[in-house]
């Protein structure tokens, strides 16, 4: 069978054909044997459009739903930076959502109307990415708007939205170093990993001394030099009339970026033959940094050739063979307790990293051998024929896996149309993205082994060390006053089209299995991929004993493998544990539903743990849970969770101290009373006949049998406190923090299907108006999300969070109280019909996904809800009131608990300024 990602049809201004990409790996079958990836046929037609500007534009067809994606890339990013103005590239790339073309509302304004419902951007090291995924009514609308922000991203930007606009990417550096998230250790790594001047061993997102010294002309010069039709790649993709789409392009991109005459012939962008890729050589001893880190960190890193061609393949076996593999240095070394693998993509190079988290850190320079051990061993070759058969083996086992991926891939519209736009703005070549998926399936176990021999070399890793302490905290810089409002309103406002209100729609059949289980089957023609989600009640909150719950998802395993592996058939699994629910879940390719089915009855059936893993645990990595648990963030979550749910169970999270006390006797008796039929629902969706589907559900989820018939006992939704006009307030200790880490959360009426829509209406009414009183009005902070959270049982309640400049902490945590007091005062319709159009808008484009119809299915049987709730939350959306908001929003002022996580004397002054009703 084939898989066709793309074909040409015939434009005015392009002409091109695709050959065919195919693969076979079996025959199909009611259940395929070991070995056989199954799927059909599919075929997405392209238009390629090049501009006598020079710009380019591919448009792809895929109509699985009525969603379209918009995808530009512009080649420039962090290697672009002038010399000591490093973060230029990224804090444009800001700017240009803070554009106002034409002196009206802002282009992200603007994005809210257009009923976008995901726009995002990114800066790399060679280019920056802007992204939309929208109803496929605002396609007019958004190329329109695509347009003006590339043609002019500074359009009207003064200097006062620069200087708050350059705070906000202080604070995202603040948050990422100094007190979150640490992303200078990446910084370190490159500077380690390259050589010195190099642009790539530079910050991306920059310094504070680099930050200080950009002005709004450097930022005007790099937009003049870089934003030009010839060095962008426009792709669109989704459901979109191949017919009728240049017409689109034409009236609505800027004349002057569509030019006249004959197309613009493109210069290379990277050369015919691989540069030998630029490498620091390996320091003799290893350096050693101080970060916000919870224990040590080893991490450890490998220049590779390029990325963005067809050569680059290589990198997805690499980074797959080390995840499946380097576990076992896990078990050779007692001071490691994790390990994971990324890479860094660019044009010139490409860097693979490791990251081994330690317990102790007593003996980096052994842990780093003991990860190099095993990088060596999985591309060792054997003398002995058994090896050379074993090393085969595990590469098609390894082949089916990288394969499946990109099948699974390519269903996520937003993933394949940015991928496509990288790929054919960097070759400048529009089969390049067919071709690297046919070099992908095509390659062989000599050529990976080769590849891996020749740049994996241990003589060849950088290696760094970084220890907890502090990343080292800026020098404060003057506070902006507040930027005047007064943006225009953008004409029409926001909408709801028809797409919006039938995204959710679709058939689910339910079947209730004589052993008590529930599966709904939703079956989702498009591409040939199923998704396939086991919950089970209970969760991480569950069990008579504090940790048991946690001890025994972490320790549990599957026993036995009658049905097969999910690599003998490409399959990707996982398994995750909620304060709730646990989850089980499979995907693959189509033809493959039986044995994903076959091996998750067998998985859910024979999930045990054993003694030695629990001794595993307690030796190796109980020490880095513990060092876990004293991290600030950590500890104001626990305390947050209190304040809110009081002696209920979801107010209490198990510590690595609690989870020691356990025995696996316990932990095995937890799972056997949560692994039971009657406890567990199944979602299987993607594209199947339930006619064929439903007998392979009754043979392998059927016969499992075990305790109860009953599901595990729902916790009772836990009263509402009582209400106060003072705020409960919570500080939890960061010495030194330049920035207050900020919760504010109330409790929730239980939760009902209707109620879950107003709770989201909240949580999108206050991020927007966070947004703009930290963000954009003040640069006070890189943003604030918030969110409800629904527990089985109906338990619910509202958070809102985010980080402040430690400068305007009591400022802001003040201006976000009001914000909520507002709202208890006043919803007005226009704030409500911007909301509602804004989540119709997500929901629309999320549900394009397999993965988005089994969270969703799942996540409303969890909480009790029934099956139909799914298909009516847009009803839901639209039968909600101002008046029923407002009142909601009067009652969590009322039930209002206050975290904050910082440096103490300017954290209890914010607090106590809330003490005062």
């Amino acid at each position: 069978m084939s898989f066709l990602l793309g074909s040409i049809r015939a434009s005015r201004l392009a002409v091109a054909t695709l050959t065919s990409l195919s693969l076979t790996l079996g025959g199909c079958a009611t259940l395929p044997q070991r070995g056989q990836v199954v799927m059909r046929d599919v075929s997405f037609p392209l238009r390629d459009f090049r501009m006598p500007s020079g710009l380019r534009v591919v448009v792809e067809r895929d109509a699985r739903a009525p969603v379209v994606a918009v995808v530009a890339v512009v080649g420039a990013g962090g290697s672009s930076d002038p010399g000591g103005k490093e973060g230029l590239a990224h804090l444009v790339e800001h700017l240009a959502f803070r554009a106002r073309p034409a002196n009206g509302p802002s282009v992200r304004a603007r994005l809210n109307a257009s009923g976008a419902g995901h726009s995002n951007a990114s800066t790399s090291l060679d280019y920056t990415a802007y992204e939309e995924l929208a109803p496929k009514e605002a396609l007019a609308s958004l190329v329109k708007l695509e347009g003006e922000r590339l043609s002019s991203p500074l359009s009207n930007v003064s200097p006062e939205v620069f200087a708050v606009e350059r705070e906000v990417v202080r604070n995202e550096l603040r948050q990422r170093n100094e007190t979150g998230y640490v992303g200078q250790v990446y910084s370190w790594l490159h500077a380690a990993s390259f050589p010195a001047g190099d642009p790539y061993s530079r910050p991306v997102v920059g310094s504070h001394e680099s930050l200080s010294a950009l002005t709004l002309a450097d930022a005007h010069r790099f937009a003049r030099a870089h934003y030009r039709p010839d060095n962008v790649t426009l792709v669109i993709s989704g459901d979109v009339d191949l017919a009728e789409v240049e017409a689109t392009l034409q009236q609505n991109l800027p004349p002057a970026w569509v030019g006249t005459g004959a197309p613009l012939a493109q210069d290379a962008r990277m050369s015919a033959q691989r540069p030998e890729p630029p490498a620091a050589p390996v320091a003799k001893t290893m350096p050693v940094y101080a970060a916000a880190v919870p224990s040590p960190e080893l991490y450890l890193s490998w220049v590779l050739p390029r990325s963005f061609d067809e050569a680059s393949a290589l990198h997805d076996f690499v980074g797959v063979s080390l995840d499946n593999n380097l576990w076992e240095a896990v078990r050779s070394d007692g001071d490691i307790a994790g390990i994971s693998t990324g890479l860094v993509t660019g044009t010139r190079a490409s860097l693979l990293i490791v990251r081994v988290h330690l317990s102790r850190g007593d003996h980096p320079e052994r842990s780093a051998e003991k990860v190099l051990d095993q990088v060596h061993k999985t591309w060792s070759g054997e003398i002995e024929a058994s090896g050379v058969l074993g090393q085969e083996f595990n590469f098609q086992a390894l082949r089916r896996q990288v394969v499946t991926s990109m099948v699974l891939q390519s269903e996520r519209l937003l993933a394949r149309t940015k991928n496509r736009a990288l790929l054919t703005h960097f070759t400048t070549d529009v089969r390049s993205y067919t071709r690297s998926q046919m070099a992908l399936m095509g390659l062989g176990g000599s050529k990976v082994t080769d590849f891996a021999y020749q740049w994996l070399q241990r003589d060849r890793a950088h290696a760094i060390l970084v220890r907890p302490g502090e990343s080292g905290l800026p020098t404060s810089v003057p506070v902006l006053a507040k930027l005047p409002g007064g943006e225009p309103a953008v004409e029409g406002g926001e909408r709801v089209t028809p797409s919006m209100l039938t995204a959710t729609s679709a058939p689910v059949q339910v079947l209730k299995l004589e052993n008590g289980m529930e599966v709904l089957l939703a079956p989702r023609p498009g591409l040939p991929v199923v998704r396939v989600g086991a919950a089970m009640g209970g969760g991480l909150a569950y069990g008579e004993k504090p940790g048991v719950a946690d001890l025994a998802k972490w320790g549990s395993f599957r026993e036995s493998f009658f049905e097969g592996r999910p690599s003998d058939w490409g399959l990707h699994e996982g398994s995750r544990a909620e304060l709730d629910h646990v989850r089980v879940d499979m995907a693959g390719t189509a033809g493959n539903v039986g044995n994903m089915l076959a091996m998750l009855g067998e998985e859910l059936s024979s999930t045990r743990t054993s003694e030695d893993v629990v001794r595993y645990w307690r030796e190796q990595v109980q020490p880095w849970r513990e060092a876990v648990d004293t991290r600030p963030e950590v500890l104001a979550h626990r305390s947050l969770m209190q304040a809110l749910y009081g002696t209920h169970p979801y107010a209490h999270e198990a510590t690595g101290a609690q989870m020691g006390k356990v025995s696996w006797s316990e932990a095995q008796s937890w799972l056997e009373d949560v692994y039971r039929p009657g406890n567990t629902v199944v979602v299987v969706a993607g594209e199947f006949e339930v006619k064929d589907v439903e007998p392979l559900v009754r043979k392998y989820l059927g016969d499992w049998s075990r305790g109860k018939p009953q599901p595990v006992a729902v916790p009772p939704a836990p009263q509402l406190p009582a209400a106060s006009a003072n705020v409960n307030t919570l500080f939890t200790a960061r010495p030194g923090a330049s920035q207050g880490q900020v919760q504010l959360a109330c409790r929730l009426p239980t939760a009902t299907p209707e109620l879950e829509a107003r709770y989201a209406l909240m949580a999108e009414l206050l991020e927007v108006e966070a947004y703009d009183k930290t963000r954009s009005g003040t640069g006070a902070s890189y943003g604030f999300g918030a969110q409800p959270w629904i527990g089985r049982g109906g338990a619910a309640h509202l958070s809102m969070g985010g980080s402040l400049d430690v400068q305007r902490l009591r400022e802001g945590v003040g201006s976000l109280r009001e914000t909520l007091a507002a709202f208890a005062k006043e919803v007005s319709q226009e704030d409500l019909a911007r909301a509602r159009s804004r989540l119709l808008a997500q929901q629309a484009v999320s549900f394009i996904s397999t993965d988005a119809w089994v969270e969703a299915l799942l996540e409303a049987r969890v909480r009790g809800f029934p099956v139909e709730a799914v298909a009516q939350r847009p009803a839901h959306l639209q039968a909600v009131t101002a008046d029923t908001l407002k009142q909601e929003f009067a009652g969590c002022l009322q039930r209002l608990v206050v975290s904050v996580t910082g440096d103490e004397a300017p954290s209890r002054a914010a607090l106590q300024a809330l003490s005062v009703p």
